[in-house]
């Protein structure tokens, strides 16, 4: 019999049965944890350090096919390509990859695309996607979906996700002018996945945080503000109730603010506090970093006080190598309907190029969409256009030509 029945049948007070769920409940948390929680950040780690150490079958055949990959990426060096990944994704992404590919060649980029067909087999990460980014070091895909994605997290060990929000001249922002970068958790916090019925009718979700990935988010953090040349770094928590987790998070980015109190100010932030402030005062915000969730909400901010998802570029950090992307979801219902706005993606591109110090590529395409938005009235329909995805990649593609030109 379940313990709420035994309840009503004795009569019991609510705030017994409250007490009883509590102490239930945290048994429940207990068994989670030793079974899954324990082992989120310690497995990623160990895989980003040692790689997979399973049964691969016969040793010399992967011996030789090692070889052979690394001899194919020393050729594609040798020629001056740089290999990518790339992986097209679901829904809108057929545009959006097309977009890419289409403004690449206007730019003649030196990039030789690892194209993965199949992000999906048997219900798990394709082997030959995992193995072209091992062997690239450097990806970039377009939308796919949220229960598949989560997947790529754990298998690639994905621990971080930066969104660059920046307004560009042209595009109006009834707010005022924002240039700020928000890092956030990946692997933990309250996107860990773990949850579980405690009784019929009332449900846990537990939340995670461990010393060993909230040290390496803090020390990626203000590595990625010294290289970038960034000036301020601002925590978003809620440790005064989250005594435990967000007081785990909080603790190692104070330990590491510790370390570059001469480079870079660091400073703390309510959660409710840091959104209030990126609404009334976005130019005082520079580097944004938080948990899991946290961080989600303040992307979606500051994407939209800069313009909207569809402007911002975005990447996956792995001790294994990048993985850039698009704010955009599938967006299913206009996929194939050239409706959707490639910039977000053309500018993490852009990114992705100055990453592989392909610099003047880099400069060439971020040049041409900031002038899009500068000399043109093209506008996709979420901005209050009627261009397609199309007109956008033609333009952007025209700029590119003239520039050459000159």
């Amino acid at each position: 019999m379940y313990p709420m029945r035994c309840f009503r049948q004795a009569g019991r007070s609510c705030k017994q049965l409250v007490r009883l769920c509590s102490q239930k409940g945290s048994e429940e948390s207990k068994k989670c944890a030793n079974l899954r929680a324990g082992n989120i950040c310690r497995d990623s780690i160990k895989k980003d350090d040692k790689g997979d150490k399973g049964d691969t079958g016969d040793k010399c055949d992967k011996g030789d096919k090692d070889s052979k990959d690394a001899k194919d990426a020393k050729e594609s060096k040798d020629n001056g390509q740089h290999k990518v990944t790339l992986l097209e994704g679901d829904g809108v992404g057929k545009e959006l990859i097309s977009s890419l590919k289409t403004v690449f060649e206007a730019a003649q980029v030196p990039v030789e695309w690892d194209v993965v067909d199949c992000y999906m087999v048997d219900g798990k990460i394709n082997p030959k996607l995992l193995e072209s980014l091992k062997r690239n070091k450097v990806g970039i895909k377009g939308p796919i979906e949220i229960r598949d994605l989560k997947h790529l997290w754990k298998a690639f060990g994905l621990y971080a996700y930066v969104t660059l929000c920046r307004n560009l001249k042209g595009q109006q922002s009834r707010y005022g002018a924002l240039d700020c970068v928000v890092i956030r958790d990946v692997m933990e916090g309250e996107y860990s996945g773990i949850e579980h019925s405690v009784v019929p009718g009332i449900f846990q979700s537990i939340k995670v945080s461990t010393s060993a990935g909230s040290n390496r988010i803090a020390r990626f953090v203000f590595r990625y503000a010294m290289e970038h040349k960034r000036r301020k770094i601002t925590v978003a928590h809620k440790a005064n109730i989250m005594k435990l987790t967000d007081g785990n998070f909080l603790s190692s980015m104070r330990t590491e603010a510790q370390k570059h109190l001469d480079k870079v100010k660091f400073e703390e932030r309510y959660m409710d506090t840091t959104c209030l402030n990126l609404v009334m005062h976005p130019e005082q915000n520079d580097v944004l970093v938080s948990s899991s969730m946290y961080g989600d909400v303040l992307i979606v901010m500051a994407s939209s006080i800069s313009g909207g998802k569809a402007l911002c570029p975005s990447f996956y950090v792995s001790k294994k190598g990048l993985l850039y992307d698009t704010l955009l979801k599938p967006t299913r219902d206009i996929a194939g309907m050239d409706l959707i706005n490639p910039t977000g993606m053309l500018l993490s591109a852009s990114q992705m190029l100055t990453h592989l110090k392909l610099d003047s590529y880099a400069a060439t395409i971020r040049c041409a969409v900031e002038q899009l938005y500068k000399e043109t009235d093209i506008r996709t329909t979420e901005l209050g256009g009627s261009s397609k995805c199309s007109d956008v990649t033609q333009a952007v593609c025209q700029f590119i030509s003239d520039a050459k030109k000159r």
